[in-house]
């Protein structure tokens, strides 16, 4: 393709780097990839894989300590931590290494080090030895980082961000934690199952704002249930230490609160890593929300692209892939636009929340009239039997042509279903040709097909 070193250098080895590295590879390209830590990112590493690897244990030990209620005798159910995080690491460093396993066998060359953009055309690997490599394309995949509020004693020991509470030696008794968004919220929900005292300050008007209403308040009330606590519209203040722990002191509504915990896990969200724009010669347009890119995801440097969280988009995962898969194929030549309509959302906690779309006030803002399906778990015979009848399906679409609009579970598994949902916006199925789809009989996903029946008027399961 070039006479350089390679046709694409690509810096960071995550969701959105290393399956643009291959990808570009198969696609013919010769093609190098530069990875500070460790291959995986964020994602793989301290993110979604080991949550949901504490998740699943969590499960399990709630499905053990409530066996009678299938008829099932499990005395003195308990739990190991040490080798629940020992489970974590293996699942983490099992994929790890597959990865790793992935790029040597499409020949992507793995640089381990430090990737500086020197020129648009030359990149500098800094470890023990630097290395210039030119390239005729770049591609900036280097994620994002946790934020932490500013208040006074927020870098007190025992203020932890989600990374360290993935690798906890031990747990502690209680945990205060601020931010009630998707990280703090599945976080939560972990620890309280395996008996932390559990408390979610969060500064908005409820946990998962962004999220269908009716969907989050599901969410709210079961860990309400499980005991945790949740203060919303509540202003973290200042933390200090205490006699036995840390005082985290906040304010709702001009009252004054402060709790003791042990320690303090700041979920606030995340922020991109703009380090190798911040250091390159180059004039990059930037804001604090990330690298600026068009909808091809050029950087305004023609010949370097950016994907990923460090473009501040949508921080999920398989929004990075997905980018990485379209910015190679325009680097190939294509015109193909990265949109961002039709992105599933998935909350791993006990019930599930999976969604797409547009909520039910977004979709009434934009549209103006739309209907709405709902079809609750109770009436699913497959949820009954799973004794998770907890929660709904709800489908919303526009009212002339019937078009959906957004889809929202919250139930045993949403983060599956929710699949069906985001095929049938892909391929602009109506609310109708959804309904007359059949589904088989006992499963969770008839409930996707009788919320989509509920829509038409006639759901013989619903109400």
């Amino acid at each position: 393709m070039s006479d350089f070193d390679y046709d694409i250098v690509i810096i960071g080895g995550g969701p959105g780097g290393y399956p643009a590295a291959i990808y570009a590879k198969r696609k013919g390209l010769k093609v190098a990839l530069i990875e500070k830590n460790i291959i995986g990112g964020t994602c793989l590493n301290v993110g979604c894989i080991p949550t949901k690897s504490l998740l699943q244990s969590a499960n399990l030990y709630k499905e053990f300590a409530n066996s009678d209620l299938f008829g099932i005798s499990a005395e003195n159910v308990s739990f190991d931590w040490a080798k629940v995080v020992g489970r974590k690491d293996e699942v983490v460093q099992g994929l790890t290494s597959g990865v790793s396993m992935l790029l040597g066998f499409h020949g992507v060359d793995v640089y381990s080090g430090y990737g500086m953009i020197v020129d648009k055309n030359t990149v500098k690997v800094k470890s023990e030895e630097e290395t210039l490599l030119t390239t005729e394309y770049i591609i900036i995949a280097t994620g994002s980082k946790p934020t932490v509020v500013p208040v006074p004693g927020h870098s007190l020991e025992g203020v932890i961000t989600s990374n360290e509470a993935l690798s906890l030696d031990k747990l502690p008794k209680s945990l205060v934690v601020v931010g009630g968004g998707v990280i703090g919220v599945e976080l939560a929900y972990v620890f309280n199952a395996f008996g932390v005292e559990v408390t979610i300050i969060e500064m908005l008007p409820n946990i998962l704002m962004g999220q269908d209403e009716d969907a989050a308040g599901i969410v709210k009330s079961s860990l309400q249930s499980k005991g945790v606590d949740i203060f919303t519209s509540a202003k973290l203040t200042s933390i200090e230490k205490a006699a036995s722990g840390l005082e985290v002191n906040f304010e709702t509504d001009s009252e004054q609160h402060n709790l003791i915990a042990d320690q303090v896990l700041m979920a606030t969200g995340r922020k991109p890593n703009l380090e190798i724009v911040e250091e390159s010669s180059l004039d990059f347009n930037c804001e604090k929300t990330g690298i600026v890119v068009d909808e091809y995801l050029r950087t305004n440097i023609p010949n370097i692209y950016a994907i990923g969280d460090v473009t501040g988009k949508i921080m999920l995962a398989h929004v990075a892939t997905h980018q990485a898969l379209t910015a190679v194929n325009n680097i190939l030549g294509n015109t193909e636009k990265m949109t961002y309509d039709i992105v599933p959302s998935c909350i791993y906690l006990h019930p599930e929340l999976a969604s797409v779309g547009l909520t039910e006030k977004e979709a009434i803002k934009s549209k103006g009239e739309v209907l709405v399906g709902k079809f609750n778990f109770g009436g699913n015979g497959k949820a009954k039997i799973l004794n998770q009848s907890e929660g709904f399906v709800k489908i919303i679409c526009d009212k002339k042509y019937q078009e959906i609009l957004g889809v929202h579970i919250v139930g045993p598994t949403a983060t599956e279903l929710i699949a069906e949902a985001v095929l049938a916006m892909e391929l602009e199925c109506t609310a109708e040709e959804l309904a007359k789809a059949i589904h088989a009989h006992p499963t969770l996903s008839e409930s996707v097909m009788e919320s989509a029946q509920n829509l038409m008027g006639y759901s013989i399961h619903g109400v």
